[in-house]
């Protein structure tokens, strides 16, 4: 009796050891169709991960990390920098440039000093030529 119970147990054991584990993160990669200002669509890649919120409720989370591309132009953003994560607002294509713009996810406290009055609280990327660079909000054709 002693002997089958002790099979029982390590016939379970290897069943939870060979069983995936559970990870507290949920990923995943799409198309996404953007309507850009010019009435065109175009398609951009995405891939986001997300904290699950845990019991009992495991829906999403937080996304912990973001990536968007658009190989026609040479576009590739991601959250690599650590800390909050920003939240992408808009994605639009203007005269063969590409924009992006996101709320960061940093502490806004310091955002504002040095900045015009009517300054959004939002952060512009272009991508011309392929080369992507930070501009000023007020540069850009939003």
């Amino acid at each position: 009796m002693m002997k089958v119970r002790w099979s029982v147990i390590g016939v379970l054991l290897g069943a939870v050891v060979s069983t995936p584990g559970c990870s507290n993160k949920d990923e995943m990669r799409w198309k996404e169709q953007v309507w850009l200002s010019d009435g065109r669509r175009i398609d951009v890649e995405r891939y986001s991960v997300a904290l699950k919120s845990g019991f009992p409720n495991t829906t999403d989370g937080p996304p912990v990390y973001q990536e968007i591309s658009y190989a026609p132009l040479g576009v590739h953003w991601s959250t690599r920098k650590g800390g909050a994560v920003p939240e992408m607002l808009s994605f639009d294509v203007m005269d063969g440039d590409a924009y992006l713009i996101i709320v960061p996810g940093d502490d806004f406290k310091d955002f504002c000093v040095g900045k015009p009055i009517g300054s959004y609280l939002i952060d512009v990327y272009r991508w011309r030529k392929g080369l992507m660079q930070k501009i000023d909000q007020h540069d850009a054709p939003i």
